[in-house]
């Protein structure tokens, strides 16, 4: 990892975030230095969906080089459902799979607009890569698999489903 200069952080600490800010833009001022590789979202959907990308990944500036990937289950499950299988199970089935196979397409690099704030610079990236790879696109976060719903989002949608009503 040091020979190819990885930034490394903590998510819980918020003095680490600041620190992160700072090196990775001056990585991105130095032109001599490869492009830095972000992976904004932290949960898989099982191939259906590109769910909400955390900011801080679109605030730093530079530009960013979307990747779409999507998993061709035609030889084998690149997901693990816990609610269904064991990881012994789900290591088993792809360790015994005849393949898995993976579609990737590299998208235009993208760059924030004039005007335009980190969390609609993400929507954007996210939309872009969710209409390559023929995935819909998630207002939330893979948090919502393991926390429970604040009351405030309930109340948002409920807000939503009574206009359309």
């Amino acid at each position: 990892m040091q020979t190819t200069q990885h930034v490394l952080f903590e998510r819980s600490e918020m003095k680490d975030r600041h620190l992160v800010r700072k090196k990775i833009r001056e990585h991105i001022a130095d032109k001599a230095k490869l492009p830095i590789l972000i992976f904004p979202e932290g949960t898989c959907v099982n191939n259906t969906s590109v769910m909400m990308f955390k900011k801080g990944s679109f605030e730093v500036g530079g530009t960013i080089h979307p990747v779409a990937i999507k998993y061709d289950p035609c030889f084998g499950d690149a997901f693990w459902n816990s609610t269904k299988h064991s990881m012994i199970t789900f290591v088993f089935n792809v360790m015994t799979s005849w393949a898995i196979v993976c579609n990737v397409w590299y998208l235009p690099p993208m760059v924030k607009e004039e005007g335009e704030d980190a969390v609609h610079f993400a929507n954007r990236v996210k939309a872009a890569i969710a209409a390559r790879g023929g995935m819909s696109v998630l207002p939330w976060d893979g948090g919502l698999k393991r926390k429970k719903v604040k009351e405030s989002f309930k109340e948002e949608q409920q807000k939503k489903y009574c206009q359309i009503v």
